[in-house]
């Protein structure tokens, strides 16, 4: 009888198991499908965002693939911002650069020399080192010229003002 017994709860175990892995397995994809819809409305959203294309309907793969791609391209940019102040000031100069030189291209009867020398004084200033750091400007109470920044024009410059010597007034009242 004992054996009996066994088989029974066997059979009970059995059809447990039936009954409960089918809907197991469907709520775990129903997660996963769950996650993917998500994925994929914040996916469209940040690449909409960046200007690329609008993508509606997307396979699973496809999701998972703009993903990584999306999540690699912000790593790079994390790497690329952690950079040393000086490889930071050379982009920012590089593009800072490109963008005159596009406006340049930009401006009908613009004197080619002209922007050809320019661009050559800011292709030679590139390689200059910054020799005013932001902690000495704060630490100096005189003012800096544009030609302490490496700017210097060919017009004239006008010296700094002089700074303004207190004048000791008598203690007025306030009503504060």
């Amino acid at each position: 009888m004992s054996f009996m017994y066994h088989e029974t709860s066997m059979s009970k175990t059995h059809q447990y198991r039936k009954v409960m892995k089918p809907l197991l397995e469907r709520k775990r994809r129903a997660r996963i499908n769950k996650c993917l819809d998500e994925l994929k409305e914040l996916m469209i959203e940040a690449l909409q965002t960046q200007g690329e294309e609008s993508i509606t309907k997307l396979e699973k793969a496809d999701i998972l693939e703009l993903t990584v791609r999306h999540l690699r391209k912000l790593k790079n940019q994390e790497v690329i911002s952690k950079n040393s102040p000086s490889d930071r000031y050379i982009a920012g100069y590089t593009a800072c650069a490109s963008e005159v030189s596009q406006y340049l291209s930009s401006i009908p009867g613009i004197n080619v020399h002209f922007g050809s020398e320019l661009m050559s004084h800011l292709g030679n200033n590139l390689t200059k080192p910054l020799s005013v750091s932001t902690s000495s400007l704060n630490e100096s109470s005189s003012s800096v010229s544009p030609s302490d920044l490496g700017y210097v024009s060919s017009g004239s410059i006008t010296p700094p003002p002089e700074p303004k010597k207190s004048i000791k007034t008598e203690n007025v009242w306030r009503p504060f």
